[in-house]
């Protein structure tokens, strides 16, 4: 093979390149710490390891979530475990309040006890977390619950329409939607009771709810909705966090609000059959709370075992990527040796050969 000077000194300079190439690969391994800093380095191993920061960024998203989660039904938790011993004072004073030795007076005090307990009730059903309340369903930015006085709370009413019902008995009253007024049959016609003024209520038999006249309109209690909402925690794995109000203080099979409504309205009324009968509802009311915390505990509890779940793959992922990506530091350090002798080797022969000239041997 005729090899000419310019292919010589062509192949030295890229012989020296290509050494100068592996000594800046393996210095820049040494300095980042990772064996792959670019997809030439191993392809398939790149592949894997994006992969795997793929499944630790929704790892990361899911920990998040599992954290706010965790966070809400704490909040809830607190809320209905006060709402509770609330209610076990409110029963405890109906107790009392029903026996022979209590005297209107006592009733009277009672009755402002109890009022007052509705306020922190009422303030626990409008409870956040953040800025979203925690019983309005999926309406989280809407208060649920309006205060309703118990002073102010009418009669009930059948129905809440745009017409009169047909075939109506004697004494049943119904409040117009289009014009706000409350109406009351009687001696074969409807009469007109007038317009209600601001902060009156009345329950609404047929819609199973109280409205207030509030702002020149008759306003539902409550004001959320009855939907819920779930988190998703992991791949095909959700939690429901959320339990709307209606559910919870104004359910059929124990109402907190219109229970404790009652008890103060009978109390302020020296109603000693009306406070006996809401004993039984009070403890309704408290039941329907217990049923609800049960249900806080157990999504709870998923939210803690995913949590632990989470954790322990987080980390099982990331010792994966650092198999494949971390760099073996003593081996590194062995090449870089092993490349700069080369390296200094191939200068040296560089050297010599380029040195050499015809003249030399004239």
């Amino acid at each position: 093979m005729k090899v000419s000077n310019r292919f010589l000194y062509y192949q030295l300079v890229k012989d020296l390149n290509q050494n100068t190439e592996r000594l800046f690969r393996l210095s820049n391994q040494i300095s980042s710490g990772r064996r792959i800093s670019t997809p030439s380095d191993d392809p398939i191993g790149l592949s894997s390891v994006l992969i795997y920061r793929t499944e630790l960024n929704a790892f990361g998203q899911y920990k998040k979530a599992v954290q706010y989660a965790t966070g809400w039904l704490n909040r809830m938790d607190s809320v209905l475990q006060d709402t509770d011993d609330l209610l076990a004072r409110a029963s405890e004073l109906a107790v009392q309040a029903s026996s022979s030795t209590s005297t209107a007076a006592t009733r009277s005090g009672a009755a402002e006890e109890i009022e007052q307990i509705r306020t922190m009730v009422l303030a626990n059903a409008n409870a956040k977390y953040g800025n979203k309340y925690l019983f309005s369903g999926t309406m989280t930015q809407t208060q649920p619950f309006i205060w309703v006085d118990a002073e102010n709370l009418l009669d009930d009413v059948e129905t809440m329409a745009d017409a009169a019902p047909a075939s109506p008995a004697e004494g049943d009253r119904y409040i117009n939607a289009a014009d706000g007024h409350i109406y009351q049959y009687g001696s074969g016609v409807w009469q007109d009771l007038g317009a209600p003024v601001e902060g009156q209520a009345a329950m609404v038999a047929d819609r199973g709810m109280i409205y207030v006249y509030t702002g020149g309109t008759w306003k539902s209690m409550y004001q959320g909705n009855d939907s819920t909402f779930s988190m998703t925690i992991g791949k095909d794995n959700t939690a429901q966090i959320n339990i709307p109000g209606s559910s919870i203080f104004l359910n059929s099979s124990g109402n907190v609000l219109v229970s404790l409504l009652m008890l103060e309205r009978a109390l302020r009324n020296n109603d000693v059959e009306g406070i006996r009968n809401q004993l039984d509802t009070v403890e309704d009311a408290s039941k329907v709370l217990s049923d609800n915390l049960a249900f806080v505990g157990a999504v709870a509890n998923k939210l803690e075992h995913t949590g632990t779940v989470l954790e322990r793959s987080s980390v099982d992922t990331q010792a994966m990527v650092s198999n494949i990506e971390d760099l073996d530091y003593a081996q590194a350090i062995t090449d870089l040796q092993n490349q700069q002798t080369i390296y200094e080797a191939a200068l040296k022969s560089a050297s010599m050969i380029t040195s050499l000239s015809l003249v030399d041997f004239i």
